[in-house]
């Protein structure tokens, strides 16, 4: 019954602690070890970017059967597009607003920063977030804006290896605008929770004909601004519910697991530096 839709759906920007590279394989996965059928429900917690949200709604799963949940500014958005209250005309001024000129975008969003973060939250991030230096992740604590670093229009030197520019927001901001575009036609009517993770146990979780994919923060890398001990978590969570849980992590925790990544070389803007990325696993419960 899954089929791929024709109006595929992309993330609105990337972060590091993304599934967006490996979203396809993790729904792959979960698909062939489950019966999926109109009414298999769908939690997607610690949701992000909503890679895995936007995978299921690509193979046409309705947005009725997802429920995501963040904390973060990402929960804002995404609680935004599912009650169908995102204001488009809204972000698409803060888009008009961006400089033409590239080399100008990098203060452009440093002033951004500056502002209160509680006001237009859910679209003054999304800009913050496409121009963060390296992709790392932004958030906000009371009124502020924490971890911000952003990228400057970058070009080749005579002797580094890359040739090709690089742009001071990933995606540019009419890709951007777009993505959101799509998002907001194709996503109201999914459920997002915009708080904290503990909260899930205190709700009537289906137990039956559901599946729970868990993405957090992992332990021992770049910090997000919310952590939890997802060990402990998932002790709890078992005791609760006896339907199918997977949590992509940095380590083995289950006593069923999947390599995802067996990590890569990553090269820097140069293309001359290397660092090797963590290796990632989906732990498998119930």
């Amino acid at each position: 019954m899954i089929i791929i839709n024709k109006n595929q759906l992309t993330i609105p920007c990337t972060y590091q602690g993304g599934k967006q590279r490996l979203a396809k394989y993790i729904i792959d996965i979960i698909f062939e070890r489950n019966t999926i059928n109109k009414d298999t429900l769908f939690y997607d917690l610690c949701c992000g970017s909503g890679a895995i949200t936007i995978e299921l709604i690509n193979r046409g799963i309705n947005t009725e059967n997802i429920i995501m949940l963040d904390i973060s500014s990402w929960g804002k958005f995404w609680n935004e597009i599912g009650k169908g209250t995102f204001n488009l005309d809204r972000f698409e001024k803060y888009i008009n607003n961006i400089p033409k000129d590239k080399s100008e975008i990098q203060k452009h969003m440093q002033d951004l920063s500056k502002l209160n973060a509680n006001i237009d939250e859910e679209y003054i991030y999304l800009l913050l977030q496409a121009s963060s230096f390296g992709g790392k992740q932004i958030w906000k604590q009371d009124d502020k804006w924490c971890n911000t670093s952003f990228r400057n229009y970058w070009l080749p030197t005579e002797t580094s290896s890359r040739r090709s520019p690089v742009n001071p927001m990933m995606p540019m901001p009419d890709t951007l605008l777009q993505r959101v575009k799509n998002i907001q036609k194709h996503c109201e009517g999914l459920i997002c929770l915009n708080e904290d993770i503990h909260n899930i146990l205190n709700r009537n979780i289906k137990n039956k004909n559901a599946i729970i994919y868990i993405d957090p923060p992992y332990k021992n890398t770049t910090k997000y601004g919310f952590n939890f001990d997802i060990e402990k978590f998932i002790d709890e969570l078992t005791k609760k519910v006896n339907i199918p849980i997977y949590i992509s992590e940095g380590y083995e925790f289950s006593n069923q697991t999947i390599k995802l990544s067996k990590g890569r070389e990553k090269g820097g803007i140069s293309g001359e530096r290397r660092k090797k990325a963590n290796e990632e696993w989906l732990n498998i419960f119930n």
